[in-house]
């Protein structure tokens, strides 16, 4: 399954970070720059010329280039972005699961604001912001919710039935460490999009980039 760069709309999402995974981004600023260079060059081409064509026939070979441009983006040929970066490296984690495949749209539930039960987001220290193509993010939205359904139900049973648990407690009960122990294996089988952000960003500094430089 395909998420072409060429489709109508991108959609902004905040990657929560290791310490030093922004750092680990900025120092890809000469490899992206060197990239737009590369990009440019081609662009000058004959074959992407506008000169001498007429309003319509300009507009249409500049978009022949800009189609192009995505076309190689979309194989990991041009990476002159961190966008571009990223999306490749969730892509890869979509096919290493076996969820780049087509999903049920995602129900009202999983669109509520604030976190997931079960999401182990919140511990970490950076945020990454980035826009990805559109039809990346539904998948990888529908993808972790629908895998995730269930144990996010059972989750929120978990909740009903110990609304006064707390993981930080000093002192508990051995019935608290007991349903604590139960909350801590039905969170792990939680999937967040965050995990997949993160797994993308990984990927993309592993495998990505050392095709780049």
């Amino acid at each position: 399954m395909m998420w072409p760069m060429t489709e109508a709309g991108t959609i902004p999402v905040t990657a929560r970070v290791a310490h030093g995974t922004k750092e680990q981004l900025q120092e890809l600023k000469p490899v992206f720059a060197d990239e737009r260079r590369r990009a440019r060059e081609m662009r000058g081409e004959e074959r992407w010329s506008t000169e001498g064509l007429r309003g319509r026939e300009a507009a249409g070979r500049r978009a022949e280039w800009l189609e192009h441009r995505a076309r190689l983006r979309d194989r990991g040929e041009l990476v002159d972005t961190l966008d571009v970066l990223v999306a490749l490296g969730v892509r890869a984690e979509l096919a290493s699961r076996g969820w780049d495949v087509d999903w049920p749209p995602l129900p009202a539930e999983a669109l509520l604001p604030g976190r997931w039960p079960g999401s182990r987001d919140g511990g970490w220290p950076e945020k990454v912001p980035l826009r990805l193509p559109a039809g990346l993010v539904t998948t990888v939205w529908s993808a972790c919710w629908h895998t995730s359904a269930e144990p996010i139900a059972q989750l929120r049973d978990w909740r009903d039935r110990h609304p006064d648990a707390l993981p930080t407690r000093a002192f508990r009960s051995r019935g608290e460490d007991q349903a604590l122990d139960e909350y801590q294996r039905l969170a792990a089988q939680v999937t967040t999009a965050g995990e997949i952000w993160r797994a993308g960003i990984k990927r993309g500094l592993m495998d990505v980039v050392p095709t780049v430089k």
